[in-house]
């Protein structure tokens, strides 16, 4: 994803003492607070009573408030891949300045244990609520990453499950449940994303980059490769999101894409969420990928199923392509449905006396013994020894002065790799080997040897 700055507009709809929309008028005692209604069924009602300029507020990342409706501004994005992480939904200030950081997925995934993936996303999702309840965080989260590692030279391997679409489908179908269920039935706990859709393994190589590359996938390749992870993601994981990507697939941007939205997600696999733009990848559709003017633009991305643009291309462009008879309110609206049913699910619309989640605390649920010792315990599962002629583990009376030696012997920011959030401490592979014997370090090469 882009790395890019936005502006983090407030975060929490049900914080702990919060005013809900339910509970003032107009909307109280409508169908929007009906709860015997179905979430889509309070969400259309809802986005029935918008005027054009309160739904033109709502379709980038940072979405504004409605204050007519008391409707809060939110940030829909937040990120979780290996433990809440920084991004522009979450803030690590007091009262919550760390979160458990879980190891990478690469070495999750290594373990190949199904109950230890579904229960550290179900610790994130639980550090997650505790940060949303003083305002902290969203409360959804664009994880997992779930793209192939096609060739190393990408660069985000670490991120993923691997280079398997089955280990990488069952991952997906047991992140996606610990992360958005738990003792609450009627609500979501936090939302998952299947993220990128699909087809995206290259950052740039050979002229092209990840905001023009066209990947051209054949139909077998499709099936056998790149489309397996996110059916079950969406079947048997139960996502309430998905992320479309910066590539094009065939000629068709991922974004603008219809036959894999509205086609494959929503219509064969029976999708039932809302679906992002990655952060710029609307403004490609037009920009670099040079698939349709401005207008169109607009209309392509939500006739194809996609919801909210992370950027601001629709806050700048939409507003024209409707006057101007290209973009059809139809869309305008599904897509807002789709958001505000998100909305209903996480709660936002209920009484909190309803919400066992606005019962958890930073006090007790963020950064908690238990977790930390569970992250220590993913990380022993996940390590993966080629050779161990009987030297491992170390004796330190035999092996009294060991030697460090490497580029990352004495990391520590960098062993969290990326889209971590704020650690309580760091242990340096030389800091923990200190602990057991003497030591000695040399740097070596550096990372451009």
């Amino acid at each position: 994803m882009l790395k890019a700055v936005f502006l983090s507009v407030g975060c929490a709809w049900v914080a702990a003492g919060a005013q809900f929309p339910c509970t003032m008028a107009p909307l109280q005692g409508t169908a929007a607070c009906d709860t015997s209604q179905t979430p889509s069924a309070r969400a259309q009602y809802i986005v029935s009573q918008l005027t054009l300029d309160e739904k033109l507020r709502l379709f980038d990342n940072g979405a504004l408030s409605v204050p007519r409706l008391h409707i809060d501004a939110y940030q829909w994005w937040s990120e979780a891949l290996h433990g809440v992480g920084t991004s522009p939904g979450v803030s690590f200030t007091q009262p919550t300045p760390n979160a458990t950081s879980f190891p990478q997925v690469i070495t999750t995934a290594a373990s190949y244990n199904k109950t230890l993936w579904g229960t550290i996303s179900s610790a994130i999702s639980t550090e997650a609520r505790a940060m949303n309840n003083v305002g902290h965080a969203g409360l959804t989260f664009w994880t997992p990453n779930i793209n192939l590692i096609r060739d190393p030279r990408w660069g985000r391997g670490h991120e993923t499950p691997g280079e398997d679409p089955v280990t990488t489908a069952t991952y997906a179908a047991h992140f996606v449940p610990g992360l958005q269920e738990g003792e609450d039935s009627k609500h979501l706990k936090a939302s998952a994303c299947c993220k990128h859709y699909y087809g995206y393994d290259m950052e740039d190589s050979d002229g092209a980059d990840r905001h023009n590359f066209n990947a051209i996938i054949s139909l077998q390749d499709e099936a056998d490769t790149y489309l397996p992870a996110f059916h079950s993601c969406v079947v048997n994981g139960r996502a309430s999101g998905m992320m479309c990507s910066y590539n094009a697939v065939n000629g068709t941007p991922s974004c603008a894409n219809e036959r894999i939205m509205n086609g494959f997600a929503r219509g064969k696999w029976g999708f039932d969420g809302y679906i992002t733009s990655d952060c710029g990848a609307v403004a490609d559709v037009c920009n670099n990928h040079h698939y349709a003017n401005q207008d169109d633009t607009c209309r392509d991305v939500l006739q194809a199923g996609m919801d909210i643009d992370c950027g601001t291309f629709l806050t700048t462009n939409l507003y024209t392509s409707i006057s101007r008879g290209v973009t059809p309110m139809s869309a305008v609206d599904t897509a807002l449905e789709h958001l505000f049913a998100m909305q209903v699910r996480f709660g936002a619309f209920d009484p909190a006396s309803e919400q066992p989640y606005l019962n958890y605390s930073y006090k007790t649920d963020l950064n908690s013994p238990a977790h930390q010792h569970l992250a220590l315990e993913a990380a022993r599962q996940g390590m993966v020894l080629l050779k161990n002629d009987g030297t491992f583990p170390l004796d330190a009376t035999k092996y009294p002065t060991v030697a460090v030696v490497g580029p990352n012997a004495n990391a520590t920011t960098t062993m969290q790799a990326s889209y971590q959030g704020n650690a309580p401490y760091l242990i340096s592979p030389l800091m923990g080997v200190s602990k057991y014997a003497k030591t000695l370090y040399a740097e070596g090469c550096d990372t451009n040897c």
